[in-house]
């Protein structure tokens, strides 16, 4: 094809066809011009569609994370409901009119469980990924804005979480360098006569009341934080499953 053109430009430079030439020249180059914009075109087709597909896995992805912290969240929610039904019971017999130091001393000593279960993080890989490779312009604004809310409401959730979590700990490691709790198994005597045979009433109460007061107004925080995450994160497993379906 190139070898073709050539000669029609040299038999019209020979002939001295200098107008026809011009016209032949100018043909050319619109037609390079055509094809210059049609390869363009074709291109643009292929990182359209190809950008179609890596959105619809994004969004894939992005279902799949939702929805496994929409489960994870209802299960935590539900042992931090029943840790705050149990820490609240506490807390009522500690003020009962019929409550005894040697209740509360029970109470701490055996019935009280100082460990509980934690949500520290979410599920947001899939999200991450898609802001770091630069490919949130794949999706559509809207979308963009409800990500964004989730991802503030998570980090707001685990930075009160952690502040909260901080300030129980150190109430509890003062409680515990004051009134050390060991299993039965062990059969501290000794700690049992020197410490919990001879305390400081006031200071066992009030540092009791005090972990459970801060325990109390923790996991109050932290269910109803989880619960505004996963309102948002089942907001947005609708909406990517309604685009689906258009």
């Amino acid at each position: 094809m190139i070898k073709f053109f050539r000669k029609i430009r040299q038999k019209l430079l020979s002939e001295n066809k200098f107008s026809k030439y011009l016209i032949y020249a100018i043909g050319e180059i619109i037609l390079v011009v055509i094809g210059i914009l049609i390869a363009l075109q074709i291109n643009n087709w292929n990182t359209e569609r190809e950008n179609k597909k890596l959105k619809t896995v994004y969004l894939q992805a992005l279902v799949n994370d939702l929805t496994k912290d929409t489960v994870d969240i209802n299960r935590i929610v539900q042992i931090q409901k029943a840790d705050l039904e149990s820490t609240q019971n506490f807390l009522k017999r500690i003020h009962s009119t019929t409550a005894t130091i040697d209740t509360i001393i029970k109470m701490a000593k055996k019935e009280y469980n100082y460990s509980f279960s934690v949500k520290r993080d979410y599920a947001n890989n899939t999200f991450n990924t898609i802001i770091s490779s630069g490919n949130i312009e794949l999706f559509d604004k809207e979308l963009v804005e409800m990500l964004m809310d989730l991802n503030s409401l998570q980090i707001d959730q685990l930075e009160r979480f952690d502040s909260h979590i901080d300030y129980y700990q150190n109430i509890m490691s003062d409680f515990m360098a004051s009134f050390p709790i060991y299993s039965e198994v062990t059969k501290y005597d000794l700690v049992d006569r020197i410490i919990w045979n001879d305390i400081n009433e006031k200071e066992l109460i009030g540092k009791f009341t005090a972990g459970l007061g801060i325990r109390l107004f923790m996991f109050k925080n932290t269910v109803s934080g989880h619960l505004r995450v996963k309102e948002k994160s089942v907001e947005i497993i609708n909406f990517i499953e309604n685009d689906f379906e258009k």
